[in-house]
């Protein structure tokens, strides 16, 4: 009887019973109560509208009914869908404000996140965002990698903390062969390969390329004279490449391996660390911040340590050329038109502008050009920056050339 009044009424009732198992309120809207229920599909919809009202419930689309007593006289007095929904009839899901289903699940903890992950770059408080790790996790995340931590990593870790990126970057030259043995053996060539990986390329090409370079500048400037000024050429080319290992070594940052340390330095020490290896170094914020100040001053740090480089090695490669021209003249006697000897002392000093100044300003611009490339093409297309340190280089080494053959004939030296 109940369903043909309600069909008279224009709705269609068929009689559902509703589980005991309470489900998760959601888009069907379900009430879990024990009982028969009806639901109802609404076909008019002024009649929902007047339900709405009357019952301080919406009924549209589909809705489940709750009656406890289904009779006639309740069927014939509602013209709705009566729904007197209460709070215990409906179980909504508890989430914990991460969007989740509850806690425990991925996302609600921040487990799988950077700030608690275990290879990520997360930071725990740090300014520059990177995470510090205390003896334990440093060599805990070490045996997961299978390397072993040098001595200065394991003091880091336990003075004030081992940055992560460092662990997870000196994991990565472990890989190579020419950068695992450089790595061991060498401190300071480990330290600037944490910063920038390009290290020892950047080495072989400037070296590679000023080999090639020197002998065209040489072969240009001297003309025919070249063979008998053979021992110059030679001097030039050794002490170049001595000193394209030097040049490339001083302007690379070195890499900082723990916390920044809690005791200030004073003195020239505290002055020195303010000064960055390069003009357009990097700066690392709340560890190694570098103003405008700092950057000029760096110019004229370099010219003090380049010049001082370019003396010693002048020096060296000058008295072995001379030495050579010696032995020649010795054994062959002397011949006409041959040059005068040159001072070593002279030359060392003509070595030691020349690196202060011209290739000062020079490997500065090649160093900053460089980290524009890695800042921009290199992000999305990594061989560039390998491409852009070779023609960069290249150039830079055939400016160089001639810049030396002149100030050495203005000198006097050649």
């Amino acid at each position: 009887m109940t369903a043909e009044l309600l069909k008279s009424s224009g709705r269609v009732c068929r009689p559902a019973f509703i589980t005991h198992r309470k489900a998760p309120f959601s888009r069907g809207q379900t009430l879990s109560r024990r009982g028969p229920s009806a639901r109802c599909d609404l076909t008019n919809q002024n009649s929902s509208q007047r339900a709405s009202s009357s019952q301080g419930a919406s009924c549209s689309g589909r809705q489940w009914l709750s009656t406890s007593e289904p009779n006639q006289k309740a069927a014939q007095s509602s013209l709705g869908c009566k729904a007197k929904l209460q709070e215990s009839d409906l179980q909504l899901p508890k989430t914990d404000g991460s969007g989740n289903d509850g806690p425990g699940n991925l996302g609600g903890n921040g487990s799988s996140g950077g700030g608690g992950g275990d290879e990520g770059a997360g930071g725990d408080g740090d300014e520059d965002n990177d995470k510090l790790l205390n003896t334990a996790e440093a060599e805990a995340m070490a045996a997961r990698k299978g390397i072993a931590l040098p001595q200065e990593f394991l003091a880091a870790a336990a003075q004030g903390g081992l940055r992560q990126s460092v662990l997870l970057q000196y994991a990565m030259l472990q890989a190579g062969f020419f950068t695992r043995f450089f790595s061991k053996a060498f401190p300071a060539v480990r330290n600037r390969l944490l910063s920038d990986p390009k290290f020892l390329f950047k080495i072989g090409a400037e070296v590679a390329i000023d080999a090639g370079c020197a002998t065209v500048a040489e072969v240009r400037k001297r003309g025919d004279d070249f063979w008998g000024e053979f021992e110059f050429y030679l001097s030039d080319l050794v002490v170049g490449c001595v000193l394209d290992c030097v040049l490339v070594g001083l302007l690379a940052p070195s890499a900082v391996i723990g916390a920044k340390p809690k005791t200030k330095p004073s003195g020239l020490n505290s002055m020195m660390q303010k000064i960055p290896s390069a003009v357009f170094e990097a700066s690392l914020p709340g560890v190694r911040e570098y103003g405008l100040a700092s950057r000029v001053a760096c110019l004229g740090v370099k010219f003090l340590e380049y010049s001082l480089a370019g003396m010693f090695c002048g020096f060296l490669g000058q008295g072995v050329a001379n030495g050579m021209m010696l032995a020649k003249r010795k054994y062959y006697g002397d011949t006409e038109g041959q040059v005068k000897i040159p001072s070593v002392t002279q030359t060392a000093l003509v070595w030691g502008l020349f690196m202060g100044t011209s290739s000062n300003v020079r490997y500065q611009t090649v160093f900053g050009l460089e980290r524009a490339v890695d800042l921009t093409i290199a992000k999305r297309i990594p061989q560039a920056a390998y491409v852009a340190t070779i023609c960069i280089r290249f150039i830079n080494n055939i400016i160089g050339g001639e810049n030396f053959i002149d100030m050495a004939r203005w000198a006097g030296v050649q």
